[in-house]
């Protein structure tokens, strides 16, 4: 249940700004890239020659790898190179970020590792449930949300953002 919480908890967000803006924010990218190398780290210098025969740890290193992509190459809002450079983020970052929470409630309640296969496949399955709700909800923001509850928010409001009620003031 843990899994689930923190899965979603952390998930959500990425996929609900990636259906109200139609991008995941820098900030998403950078924090996902921040916990993956410090766990990456941390296991390489405490968890001795075991852990780094294990693939899934250099798993870790993708967000940084997807990071140096992205320093080597033109920043660009169009063509090929962006395209690809976008969905290798938006798919890191939708895919990362759970797995990552995933990973480090392992790593601090070992007594998940002995998830069966189906309860891991629940736990998954559960966790993209709840980001692709978050999802569709940032699409439908329209319906939810005025503009005002994004800038309140220390967000730009959107667009299709909605104006909400005009208020008259006596």
């Amino acid at each position: 249940m843990a899994i689930v919480v923190a899965g979603s908890a952390i998930g959500w967000w990425p996929a609900f700004t990636l259906g109200v803006y139609g991008v995941i924010f820098f900030e998403q990218h950078l924090a996902l890239w921040a916990a993956a190398t410090s766990a990456f780290l941390a296991l390489i210098l405490v968890g001795g020659t075991p852990v780094r025969r294990h693939v899934s740890t250099y798993a870790l290193l993708v967000p940084s790898a997807w990071l140096v992509l992205l320093w080597l190459l033109p920043v660009t809002t169009s063509g090929p190179a962006h395209f690809a450079l976008f969905w290798s983020g938006v798919v890191i970052t939708l895919l990362g970020i759970p797995a990552l929470a995933a990973f480090m409630i392992r790593l601090m309640i070992p007594a998940t590792e002995h998830l069966s296969g189906r309860q891991a496949l629940l736990v998954a399955g559960v966790v993209v449930v709840v980001m692709a709700s978050a999802y569709l909800l940032g699409t439908q923001h329209p319906h939810m949300l005025s503009c005002d509850d994004f800038t309140i928010s220390g967000n730009f409001a959107p667009s299709d953002c909605n104006p909400g009620a005009d208020v008259e003031t006596p």
